[in-house]
């Protein structure tokens, strides 16, 4: 069996450098299908099923976009409050996932609760795919962080990240995985009451990762090749954001990326950001050189396609 084939993919810990540049190989094999703008029937033979128990734009529908490239069929739901999981009955985990075991051949799961893929895949005998679960993991949004690093930037080694912005958001944890094999040099830098919590400090440290925390970007802007951003005012994983646009707390300035500050970093740097977005990035920054998280999206497309081939079995 090749790399992934017939996995699950749940976590980036403790994924090494080898089976990273497997994954990015596959994906630039992807892109050209992508460029295109065609469609390949390399599962044509396959059903991916969707199970988002919690809301997505860019997740959900780049896996659907990344199978129907692949002339794959899709089945599943995009908000539990249509199937019987969120209504009077309150179908259970188990329940749904052994029912969708017998509608598709591998499924992507989203929930608000951390670990609920790792529990879902307990209780089937087909791949799954963590789309994103609570506070804890986004493994596919990393690698294609990662991915687009590579191709904006041509390499990964030895470079120089920010992450900014909430540390308890769940891509700020599979992300540090992802880069580790490379030997950056990370900084978490964030309010004081959003510092990465220790358990995961510890688990980065495990990893070999190379990281330091600050509370502003002033002393190393001019040294990054990289600021990977994220907001200080995110709602819970767990509900919906009920407060209307003016009553949103906004963003402190040491943690907004502007055009400002854009002027004062290094003129060939990557600035990322998983979206959607508030205050903390604001729009003018979309036409600057620095800008590339509407790249992500296409990056994101094919480094999906690649992941489904590859624990299909059919990516070599």
């Amino acid at each position: 069996m090749t790399y992934l084939e017939g996995s699950d993919i749940l976590s980036l810990e403790g994924i090494q450098r080898d089976e990273l540049e497997s994954i990015f190989e596959t994906s630039r094999a992807m892109e050209e299908i992508l460029r295109r703008r065609s469609r390949e029937s390399l599962l044509a033979d396959k059903v991916l099923g969707l199970a988002f128990f919690q809301v997505s734009t860019r997740t959900r529908i780049s896996f659907e976009s990344a199978m129907q490239r692949l002339m794959g069929g899709v089945v599943g739901f995009a908000d539990p409050k249509t199937t019987r999981a969120g209504d009077y009955y309150q179908e259970s985990l188990h329940d749904v996932m052994r029912m969708m075991e017998h509608y598709a051949d591998a499924v992507v799961i989203r929930h608000p609760r951390d670990h609920a893929p790792a529990e879902a895949a307990s209780y089937v005998d087909i791949p799954v795919i963590n789309a994103g679960d609570g506070y804890n993991e986004h493994p596919t949004q990393s690698l294609l962080d990662v991915y687009t690093i590579l191709r904006e930037r041509g390499h990964l080694d030895d470079m120089s990240i920010a992450l900014v912005g909430d540390m308890n958001m769940r891509v700020m944890h599979s992300l540090p995985f992802a880069l580790a094999p490379f030997s950056p040099q990370v900084y978490f830098v964030s309010p004081p009451d959003q510092a990465m919590p220790e358990a995961w400090l510890e688990r980065f440290r495990r990893s070999g990762l190379a990281f330091e925390q600050r509370t502003d970007l002033e002393a190393i802007l001019g040294d990054l090749d990289v600021i990977y951003l994220m907001g200080t005012k995110t709602p819970s994983y767990a509900k919906g954001l009920t407060e209307r646009p003016s009553e949103r707390p906004g963003t402190p300035a040491p943690y907004v990326i502007d055009t400002e500050k854009l002027r004062r970093a290094r003129s060939d740097l990557l600035l990322l950001h998983p979206l959607p977005r508030t205050d903390e990035l604001p729009p003018e920054v979309d036409q600057t050189e620095a800008a590339r998280y509407f790249r992500q999206a296409y990056y994101g497309v094919a480094v999906r396609m690649a992941l489904l081939a590859m624990i299909f079995g059919r990516a070599g």
